[in-house]
């Protein structure tokens, strides 16, 4: 990515110390970062120039070919990212109390809470520093106040864009500010690559609110957070360029440059050595995991694949048709609304890995175990995960919790706690799981034939929508 610059024609009259470590000294570097926002913004003027008058032109580093690679990757990117914010957001402000308790909280807190937030968001995203010179709502004084670009604002502002209050989105959503919307402005005459570059700091920019706002609300709930050296997929080009990162290279292309690699698959996001994976023979710019993935990638990948006009809409995934389901989830009773949790739940089942699985458990950020069981308790499981899943029966969920919590029954892979097993269903399904509610509840009714007849069938097809079918 090119890096961004402060308003059009004009240059800073300081000599800055570089910026500070954010892994060993988080205070330092968010206070370096907030000074240049200040120098950005606090004193903004509207300049009657647009970026196109720039003496020197910034966005000529990269080819158009590239430029329209990575933004599709981008977008792509983003869409994730912004269905998985909503997701908790919905489930942190329409599902619980976090409006109300983060009002609670003391200033102090809050401040702790954005600027780990900032610090999660910047692990994430790529070239992060300069990316966040690029966001004025990004100030911990403006995050945590009762200005329009306080946390609550902009997380309302997202959740609105779901039409169906899922975390299923159509287009991505892009954060608008006045003072990024003058800097970028452009006329329709300007060439492919400029509209193309502002286009790609556009969802750099978003990515790295959308980031931080999710590293704030995971670290509200006390979610644990591990720096990853995983270094985002991007297009060959870019990848070259961070192997030899020159002497003016920003910190975060150094630091990236200097950390063991580990490179994502276009599609599916899979984690390889650099080495494993696979390049298009077209554009020879985008990375997959193998041929698989490329199939499945084509029918977008070659909207941009060797492109050399600038498009945005081909850049544009095809949105899903709504939430994805596995097969055999069952129809919602009347009256009753799935959580967001729930319907995570329902998207890891639905995955290619999980088909001879029947339940995942979340064990860290975007880490998940699953298990199984042997086949006659299974059977019981998937009548009582039914019923849970279509109507929220309270026996079920209480049945489903003493089947995955009882060590002598089951088969499990990995290690949730008994507790990690009770909160997440507990969020999943909104009761509260406790002896006395288990004891106080209605029993489970005993499956009927049919009903185990019709979970063996479901659990029979998914297994031969990945080649595992079962015999008998």
């Amino acid at each position: 990515m090119p890096p961004p610059t402060r308003d059009p024609g004009s240059k800073p009259e300081h000599r800055r110390p570089p910026c500070p470590d954010r892994h060993s000294d988080k205070v330092g570097w968010n206070d370096w970062l907030e000074t240049e926002l200040a120098l950005n913004y606090d004193s903004f003027k509207y300049s009657g120039k647009r970026i196109e008058d720039l003496a020197t032109p910034l966005w000529n580093d990269h080819s158009i070919e590239f430029q329209n690679l990575d933004i599709a990757q981008r977008t792509k990117e983003l869409m994730r990212s912004e269905g998985a914010l909503i997701d908790l957001a919905l489930e942190n402000i329409r599902f619980g109390t976090f409006e109300k308790d983060w009002g609670a909280l003391s200033v102090e807190r809050k401040r702790e809470l954005a600027l780990e937030g900032l610090y999660r968001g910047s692990c994430a995203c790529p070239a992060s520093e300069d990316v966040r010179i690029l966001c004025p709502e990004l100030r911990i004084d403006g995050l945590v106040g009762d200005g329009e670009y306080n946390v609550m604002n902009l997380l309302e502002r997202l959740m609105a864009h779901s039409p169906t209050r899922t975390s299923h989105i159509n287009t991505v959503f892009l954060f608008e500010h006045p003072y990024i919307s003058h800097r970028f402005r452009h006329s329709p005459a300007a060439p492919d690559l400029l509209k193309a570059w502002v286009r790609a700091n556009m969802l750099y920019r978003n990515l790295c609110i959308v980031l931080t706002l999710s590293g704030i609300l995971q670290a509200f709930n006390g979610r644990s957070f591990i720096p990853s050296t995983f270094v985002k997929q991007q297009p060959k080009e870019h990848h070259d360029k961070q192997h030899k990162p020159g002497k003016n290279c920003c910190n975060a292309h150094r630091e990236a440059a200097n950390a063991p690699k580990v490179y994502a698959c276009t599609k599916c996001f899979k984690e390889m050595e650099r080495n494993k994976l696979k390049l298009c023979g077209g554009c020879k710019l985008t990375f997959y995991c193998g041929s698989e993935c490329q199939k499945k990638d084509w029918a977008e990948h070659k909207k941009v694949c060797g492109k050399t006009d600038f498009d945005p809409e081909a850049a544009q995934p095809h949105p899903e048709n709504g939430p994805v389901e596995f097969i055999g989830c069952p129809p919602l009773s009347d009256g009753y609304t799935r959580t967001p949790a729930l319907w995570r739940q329902i998207q890891y089942l639905s995955e290619t890995d999980s088909q001879d699985r029947v339940y995942h458990f979340d064990t860290g950020p975007n880490r998940t175990v699953s298990i199984d069981l042997p086949p006659g308790i299974r059977d019981i499981f998937l009548v009582a995960r039914r019923r849970a899943m279509g109507s929220g029966s309270i026996p079920a969920i209480h049945t489903m919790f003493k089947m995955v919590t009882e060590t002598e029954t089951r088969v499990i892979w990995g290690r949730p706690s008994v507790e990690q097993i009770r909160k997440q269903f507990e969020r999943e399904y909104r009761v509260e799981i406790t002896e006395e509610t288990i004891r106080g509840a209605e029993p489970f009714a005993s499956p009927t034939q049919r009903e185990l007849k019709e979970e063996w069938e479901f659990y029979q097809r998914r297994l031969e929508s990945v080649n595992m079918g079962l015999e008998g």
